[in-house]
């Protein structure tokens, strides 16, 4: 039993590494928010030029680059700490009044529906909402009756007008 447990630990960690690693970099800090639920806290990362080349290599690195020009994209992220339900098709992006459903794209545990989640599991996906939302006004990221409010700084705006960093080795 205790072996099993060592194993399921050192899965654990091995799986959460890359992302924890990446999430340390300010430029993925300062674009993520944590959507505190009863069930399962969820890291909401923006997807743009800085933060894709840090979550992503080559080639996904460019598509999803390429994707997050044309659409408003986030990276869904969380480890459940207890048995969860995860509906994906409940997300949408709110601006100005307006409200926009998600798409959920899994990269492991998010696919399209009603998830259910057991302890330990690692999920990761991507949201892409189909209308490009204007960076330089709040908008909110919606999971039913949770929320999260992005407010980007004159100074974010600007860095992601810059050269984007080379692609994560």
């Amino acid at each position: 039993m205790r072996k099993l447990l060592n194993l399921f630990i050192a899965a654990a960690v091995a799986a959460c590494l890359p992302l924890a690693l990446a999430a340390q970099d300010n430029s993925v800090k300062e674009f993520s928010k944590t959507m505190m639920s009863d069930e399962l806290p969820l890291n909401i990362i923006h997807l743009n030029a800085k933060t894709v080349p840090l979550l992503f290599k080559p080639p996904t690195l460019y598509q999803i680059r390429a994707k997050a020009s044309e659409a408003t994209m986030v990276y869904v992220q969380a480890v459940v700490e207890s048995n969860a339900e995860l509906d994906t098709t409940t997300f949408a992006i709110e601006q100005d009044g307006m409200s926009y459903p998600g798409t959920p794209s899994s990269v492991r545990n998010f696919t399209k529906g009603k998830l259910k989640l057991k302890l330990g599991d690692q999920v990761d996906g991507i949201l892409t909402f189909p209308k490009l939302i204007d960076l330089s006004k709040s908008f909110s990221v919606k999971h039913g009756r949770d929320r999260v409010e992005f407010k980007f700084t004159d100074a974010q705006i600007k860095s992601l007008a810059a050269p984007a960093p080379a692609a994560a080795p």
